[in-house]
């Protein structure tokens, strides 16, 4: 029997290698579409989820909103019922006589009370007198004896202007922030 060519030589093994590379890239493509897919599903997920929470955001400031312009109206009309009761009171009118011996009473009291407080005020400043002297005293004394925490008035000044743009800075924000609530 003759020995012919065998089959396997006949077979090309580069097209069938590159068969197989192509099925491999083919693999990692759907892979890869099938990771993108997913991740766009649960971007979508998280899409619907965030509207509906914005949705519900909305509605609750909506109804805040409308909380507050019920609350306007009703303090509105506190108001105007305060203004009609103040306009009313005004309205009202007394009429009283008076006799010229309680004119001399209610007089002789006034002077009284004058004097009486003029003792007092004159009382209230030799003892303020007292107490600014003893303080002059006890500051002299603790500035002999180097004690206390002394600032000059460069650091007062500097100090204050501080502490003026911080409160500015506060009073600010805070206005901002209750105006961009209220806006909203």
């Amino acid at each position: 029997m003759p020995i012919s060519k065998s089959k396997i030589s006949d077979m090309d093994f580069g097209s069938f290698e590159n068969t197989i590379n192509k099925n491999i890239e083919t693999d990692k493509a759907s892979d890869k579409f099938d990771q993108q897919l997913q991740a766009y599903k649960d971007a979508g997920y998280i899409l619907a989820s965030a509207k509906s929470e914005l949705k519900m955001a909305a509605t609750s400031l909506q109804e805040a909103k409308d909380n507050l312009v019920k609350a306007t109206d009703k303090a509105d009309a506190v108001t105007k019922a305060i203004d009609s009761f103040i306009a009313k009171v005004r309205d009202i009118k007394f009429k009283a006589k008076v006799d010229d011996a309680d004119i001399e009473k209610l007089t002789d009291a006034r002077k009284k009370l004058v004097g009486d407080e003029s003792k007092l005020l004159e009382d209230h400043r030799k003892e303020n007198k007292d107490i600014l002297i003893r303080h002059f005293y006890d500051m002299s004394n603790m500035m002999s004896r180097n004690e206390g925490v002394w600032l000059s008035n460069g650091w007062v000044k500097t100090l204050l202007w501080i502490f003026l743009l911080c409160f500015l800075y506060t009073v600010i924000s805070i206005v901002y922030f209750v105006a961009s609530c209220i806006e909203k």
